[in-house]
């Protein structure tokens, strides 16, 4: 059985760049976790990513949790939900505003809600995110 997205693997260390005026950005190590174990007694670990969100126009964000390790169990890109914070907004809301979810597994949880969203990815192992 192999498990594959950001609901079923684990990802490590997300590091974020958040700025008030043009884009920022959060970067997440990806992979999928196979059935095998390795030599040395470990989950065989595939596909390795580094996935960078560029996000323009944040809105609101609410980050908990932040440690040295932040691994999260799992991400949620998504049109943004009403979280009853709206008096919190800087621009105002509209039906286009994204939000991703982050999920906890160790550390870091929350959201970041706004105007736009792009993503790209390197594949491979992070060489110092």
């Amino acid at each position: 059985m192999v498990r594959r997205g950001s609901d079923l693997s684990r990802q490590r260390n997300p590091q974020s760049i958040l700025h008030r005026t043009g884009a920022s950005e959060l970067k997440v190590h990806g992979w999928i976790m196979t059935n095998e174990v390795g030599p040395d007694g470990h989950i065989v670990l595939d596909k390795h990513a580094v996935v960078t969100f560029s996000l323009e126009g944040i809105m609101d964000l609410q980050l908990d949790g932040f440690s040295g390790q932040n691994v999260i169990a799992g991400l949620v890109l998504q049109r943004a939900t009403d979280r009853g914070r709206s008096s919190y907004f800087s621009l105002p809301e509209d039906g286009t505003d994204v939000e991703i979810e982050l999920t906890p597994c160790y550390g870091l949880d929350g959201f970041i809600r706004a105007k736009k969203v792009a993503i790209s990815f390197i594949p491979g192992r992070p060489a110092d995110m």
